[in-house]
């Protein structure tokens, strides 16, 4: 049965928000962190009354979390695309629209493979990932408690608590995939929730922490603080950490579209049973489609109303679904 386990789709998940979170533009302060910490308390309850009900998605909620997919997986692009001027890519870097239709070109065809693996086997690669990802960012945050200047944390916040909460609340992507997997991890589904938003907030705390302590004293200056932070960190005198974290930050950013790609052509294989081959290549030209019309723009406050939508969508939906291998 190709189903994922709990650890499997919290790994998922977790890429997801991770790489978000490296994507996050402009200043950030200590109520960064506590904007973060506050949408993930509030993801989780509406979460929790979802898993509780032990209830699947209805057919219309399936039409809703298919376009959130190609929405999702447009702003994976999209922050991939805006990421690269500070994040060498040099095809890129130097060739405008053309170089970045080549990056979404050799994403698009890894996200493609890995969606044709499955579930399970993507669930599997993706623990390594996720893996990899938490042990860079345990080194980074070594180093910063040794090097940092915590002073940071209480420099003067430059956004309000609402305008904080609402962009915690937008970092995550991977809340429609929470919903539509949700009925295919084995075990417990409540329990599930619960790991995965514990271990989302203890990330995302660590590494506001570990940004704020590296790069708050240029923080004015930083269009991007996290990546910034894992730049500048260095706690090997022989090894350039940002070396490290590029080909990090490329994975999640592969696992970040692979998951929307899979969660989308899930759907349509349900929306549209007859709709048996190219439904992830489908996925993936609609997404850096979407990914095109809204290049440049952050869009905090229509993602963060999205993501209330697809909580709602989630807990007030009542119709069963099976799992099917995604594969296409």
């Amino acid at each position: 049965m190709n189903s994922l386990s709990k650890n499997q789709l919290c790994a998922l998940l977790l890429i997801t928000d991770m790489f978000g979170l490296c994507c996050m533009r402009g200043s950030i302060s200590a109520a960064t962190l506590w904007g973060v910490l506050g949408g993930t308390a509030l993801q989780f309850l509406f979460a929790l009354a979802f898993a509780v009900q032990n209830r699947e998605l209805s057919k219309t909620a399936e039409v809703f979390f298919l376009l959130y997919a190609l929405f999702c997986g447009g702003t994976v692009f999209s922050e991939l695309w805006r990421t690269s001027g500070v994040i060498y890519i040099p095809y890129e870097s130097g060739h405008g629209i053309w170089g970045r239709l080549l990056t979404a070109g050799l994403v698009a065809a890894v996200c493609l493979y890995i969606s044709s693996t499955g579930m399970k086997s993507a669930g599997r690669a993706a623990v390594i990932a996720a893996a990899v990802g938490i042990f860079c960012l345990a080194v980074d945050l070594a180093s910063a408690v040794v090097n940092a200047d915590w002073q940071n944390l209480w420099r003067p916040e430059r956004r309000s608590t609402a305008a904080e909460l609402i962009r915690g609340f937008a970092v995550s992507g991977g809340l429609g995939s929470f919903a539509v997997f949700l009925g295919e991890v084995r075990g417990d589904r409540v329990k599930t929730a619960v790991r995965y938003f514990t271990a989302k907030a203890v990330i995302s705390a660590a590494v506001l922490l570990t940004a704020l302590a590296v790069a708050g004293g240029i923080m004015p200056m930083t269009e991007f603080p996290v990546i910034t932070a894992a730049q500048l960190s260095q706690p090997f005198e022989a090894q350039r950490i940002d070396s490290l974290f590029l080909v990090v930050f490329s994975v999640f950013a592969v696992f970040a579209a692979a998951l929307q790609v899979m969660t989308g052509a899930f759907l349509l294989r349900h929306i549209s049973p007859s709709f048996r081959r190219w439904k992830s290549t489908a996925v993936i030209v609609l997404t850096i489609a979407a990914a095109l019309l809204m290049q440049g723009r952050e869009l905090l406050l229509l993602r963060a109303a999205a993501e209330a939508a697809a909580l709602l969508t989630a807990a007030f939906s009542g119709k069963k679904i099976s799992a099917e291998n995604i594969s296409g």
